[in-house]
């Protein structure tokens, strides 16, 4: 039997992302799966929105919610967003990964700051299921696409794109 040391267990921990792109029905008020999970549990360690098409009036307020595989409550990930009605292309959103946070726009276009801003502070651990983004509120136009970063627990995990 080999044994790893510390340093190669830590090297061995690789990261994914997927991307999302996104659809206006994602936020005209009848929400969206974003994300399946499969085989196991994560860590999500980021989910982050980049406006792709100028988010027109309407108000929305979206929020993220997580459904779990083969039974059990949906919960809310995230509290609502304060109107994102208006925000320009690039806008990038973020979710902190503590319960009843908001999606977070970052502090300019096109850009997050590397820390908590992004979620890396509060990884959320989550089993087999689906992340969906709920909207209250219809936008009148717009498009967001999602990505997320995650840690598989075991052997065959993976997110998916829904």
């Amino acid at each position: 039997m080999t044994t790893m040391t510390r340093t190669q267990m830590t090297q061995a921990r690789i990261y994914r992302a997927v991307r999302r792109a996104g659809l206006f029905t994602d936020i005209d008020g009848t929400g969206a799966d974003l994300f399946t999970i499969t085989g196991g549990p994560v860590s999500v360690i980021a989910i982050v929105g980049l406006v792709t098409t100028i988010i027109g009036a309407g108000l929305a307020v979206p929020n993220l919610s997580f459904t779990p595989t083969g039974g059990g409550a949906i919960t809310e990930l995230s509290d609502a967003a304060a109107s994102i009605a208006a925000d320009a292309v690039n806008t990038m959103y973020t979710y902190s990964g503590l319960l009843a946070g908001q999606l977070i726009p970052g502090p300019g276009i096109g850009h997050l700051a590397c820390d908590a801003d992004i979620g890396f502070i509060n990884p959320i651990t989550l089993c087999a299921g689906v992340i969906s983004l709920v909207n209250a509120v219809n936008a009148v136009s717009g498009v967001i696409d999602w990505f997320i970063c995650y840690l598989p627990f075991a052997d065959g995990t993976v997110i998916t794109a829904a």
